[in-house]
């Protein structure tokens, strides 16, 4: 092989050997500069829950759907099938557009392609669909991902017409910036427990180097509560009760001081 030739042979290989390499590589075709992951995508590209499933609740433009997008192209790779949903099909749109812009990345040959579904020479399929229950039945999926999962219209709804569609060993990804209490993706963070067959990871703004700057103009313009739920990813009550849950309990808890002590 000639000299010449020789650095972009390892730089194939690391990418088909490392995940976060292969990654970092689709950033750099999407911004058109080398792009370094940050931890917590790597974290999520690195998530293996064989059968469960994977809780990300994310600040607002810290790269969520890059990460989907990447774990749609390794499901692409293996010939699987994933099923992609969100709440408009705008979004369902924009998904699949970095799907296949990913794709340049690889070696894989797209065979049929439309604005929400893509398929490749290995027989996998890319399909993204929005979140009602009469669009999505009838799929049977290797992997399904939930783009902003605290905005699905019906959530509970769309949630009981999805699981049955996923194979056994297969993967869920939820992923969104919350949106109130109320809802089936803040319940996940609220009452369901990290176990083997769940992982919940909780990215804030605050928590990423890189939006610093972003941060920092955010909390000068949003309000105290928007941005305690944009960027610090916090479940703030959505209006639905008077008082916050937090409120009462601190007014009727059996800490001295207390308002209304327990009896």
């Amino acid at each position: 092989m000639p000299f010449d030739a020789l650095e972009p042979f390892l730089l194939d290989l690391e990418r088909q050997l490392d995940p976060i390499a292969r990654f970092e590589h689709f950033l750099s075709l999407e911004l058109n500069r080398p792009a370094t992951a940050d931890d917590w995508q790597k974290d999520a590209i690195l998530s293996d829950v064989p059968g469960g499933a994977t809780a990300m609740r994310i600040c607002r433009q810290a790269g969520k759907s890059c990460v989907l997008a990447t774990r749609g192209v390794m499901e692409l790779e293996r010939g699987g099938v994933t099923i992609c949903l969100a709440p408009a099909e705008r979004q369902t749109r924009e998904i699949t557009r970095k799907v296949a812009t990913y794709l340049r990345g690889t070696e894989l040959r797209v065979e049929r392609a439309t604005q929400t579904e893509i398929e490749v020479n290995t027989g996998g399929r890319f399909i993204a669909v929005p979140a009602t229950g009469a669009t999505i039945r009838g799929y049977t999926a290797d992997q399904l991902l939930v783009d902003e999962t605290a905005f699905l219209p019906n959530d509970e709804e769309v949630i009981t017409a999805i699981l049955p569609m996923l194979k056994d060993e297969g993967q869920i990804f939820y992923a969104s910036t919350p949106a109130g209490k109320n809802n089936f993706f803040a319940r996940l963070f609220l009452e369901a427990k990290p176990s083997d067959a769940m992982r919940l990871l909780t990215v804030r703004g605050t928590d990423i180097p890189r939006m610093a700057s972003k941060v920092e103009r955010l909390r000068t313009q949003l309000s105290h509560t928007k941005f305690r739920q944009e960027v610090l990813v916090e479940f703030i009550a959505d209006g639905q009760a008077y008082f916050d849950l937090s409120v009462i309990e601190a007014a009727t808890s059996t800490k001295e001081g207390a308002i209304c002590p327990k009896l």
